[in-house]
């Protein structure tokens, strides 16, 4: 059954760009912030310490001079012409100054004079600059204040000099323009450079996460009998494990199909020599003169036929002790040694075999597949009585070593040589010469179930150096 397309989730690509860019325009965002109010904040103390500073001077150089000057006209101070007829916003300075002087004006009060504030004076306007009205643009009051005149907001300092009140104030909108422009060239470099780190991020991020898209195209172009390792041009250390989990999971599923392909090859010829002796023993039947050749031939069928189901399910259970089972909890080895042992009094009872269980009290949790652990225990119950003589005794051992369970069971048999011991686990080996009856699959089965669990298993002489003793070592939980 073929699948559709996978529709794709979200683009790791986008999200790590997506959530860079967020990071970066919040962190730069409040940077920028904090930079544009402290600057404002700044440009405001510098701006008011210059306004000092121009009354400072005024009153050092004007001032003094003026404190007992006699004219009715106040003085004033013009700018040159083409700065204030033209009236265009320039931020580069000129010959004749800076656009910026508009904005910036002075005047020079004197009061105590006689009927005027103070001492019963009237303040008196002695000097002024051509952007300054002719009212007084603050109080006469020292330090800074703000006043509004024709609709625009002032902020002046105000000096006392004796008698002599200089005024220095500066439009607002002009310090606002300036601290915006402050605002500007801090935060237009952090833009640019927002903009930059973005590129360099979807580049590096692109750069990164190639090997996934390698990935995508090796997977994708290889046929359906490739199983060697994907090999990729570059293997970052986070695509390492994932790579090498594939590569695992190609080679598991190659072990896997391999093993079906011999397993079905080898039965198909297995099962050749027992249907054809059941076809020749049917023909016999047919053929029979009497009923004495009738029931040998019968006899000799129905022998076949036990053979083949035997040969069948010992080829099924090799086939599942081969495939990986899902984990069915902790089984315990005791009782499933002692119900493997208690199925087959029945059948030692017909060959006249003695069965001995020897258990242990310890129930030997482990984990792993009760069915599986039974036919592990069966298989090697019946081996052992199939390849020993009738009248002798089966020895069934289980006991606790450390962390491990030991399963032992011996026979009184012929034994198997050093140099055979290996072969006996491989699918359909007998011994030549070997008594019985026997598939084959046996112990093949048994070593199958054995490695599943993660255990071992060796073959040894039997008790007294005669017969043979298989002995299971699996770990417990």
């Amino acid at each position: 059954m073929s699948t559709g397309p996978v529709e794709g989730g979200r683009s790791i690509r986008m999200l790590l760009l997506a959530g860079t860019t967020l990071i970066m325009l919040a962190v730069m965002g409040i940077s920028a912030f904090l930079s544009f109010a402290a600057g404002e904040k700044e440009a405001e103390e510098l701006f008011d310490a210059r306004l000092a500073t121009s009354a400072r001077v005024i009153e050092s150089l004007i001032a003094r001079s003026v404190e007992t000057a006699t004219i009715e006209a106040p003085l004033v101070m013009s700018l040159p012409a083409p700065l204030v007829e033209t009236g265009e916003h320039r931020d580069s300075p000129t010959a004749l100054g800076h656009y910026y002087e508009t904005h910036i004006a002075y005047q020079v009060w004197r009061v105590g004079e006689k009927g005027g504030e103070g001492e019963g004076g009237v303040p008196r306007l002695l000097a002024r600059s051509s952007s300054a009205p002719q009212e007084p643009i603050a109080a006469l009051a020292p330090g800074f204040s703000g006043r509004v005149i024709d609709g625009r907001l002032w902020r002046v300092f105000a000096l006392s000099s004796g008698t002599v009140w200089i005024l220095a104030g500066e439009r607002d909108d002009a310090r606002a323009e300036l601290a915006e422009e402050l605002g500007w060239a801090v935060t237009a470099p952090m833009l640019a450079g927002l903009l930059l780190v973005l590129a360099a991020s979807g580049a590096l991020i692109r750069y990164g996460l190639s090997p996934l898209s390698e990935l995508a195209l090796r997977i994708r172009g290889r046929a359906p009998q490739a199983f060697g390792p994907i090999a990729l041009s570059r293997v970052p250390a986070e695509i390492a494990p994932v790579l090498a989990a594939l590569n695992g999971l190609l080679e598991r599923v190659r072990q896997t199909l391999d093993r079906e392909r011999r397993f079905v090859d080898t039965a198909a010829h297995e099962l050749r020599t027992p249907l054809a002796a059941l076809r020749l023993h049917a023909q016999n039947l047919e053929r029979a003169r009497n009923a004495e050749e009738r029931a040998a031939s019968l006899a000799r069928l129905l022998e076949g036929v036990e053979r083949s189901a035997h040969l069948t399910e010992q080829m099924l259970a090799f086939s599942r002790a081969g495939r990986p089972a899902a984990y069915a909890g902790r089984v315990p080895l005791r009782e499933v040694v002692a119900d493997a042992v208690r199925q087959r009094e029945a059948a030692a009872q017909a060959t006249s075999h003695r069965l001995e269980a020897v258990l242990c009290d310890d129930p030997c949790m482990l984990g792993g597949d009760a069915a599986a652990l039974s036919s592990m225990t069966g298989n090697l119950i019946d081996n052992a009585m199939r390849y020993s003589p009738a009248g002798s005794t089966v020895a069934i051992v289980l006991e606790r070593r450390g962390s491990s369970a030991v399963l032992q069971v011996s026979d009184a048999g012929t034994g198997i040589p050093d140099g055979m011991r290996e072969r006996v686990f491989e699918p359909y080996y007998r011994m030549p010469g070997a008594a019985g009856s026997g598939s084959g699959l046996g112990l093949s089965i048994v070593r199958e179930v054995v490695d599943r669990i993660g255990g071992g298993i060796a073959i040894g002489p039997g008790p007294g150096g005669t017969g043979t003793t298989v002995e299971v070592r699996l770990p417990l939980d």
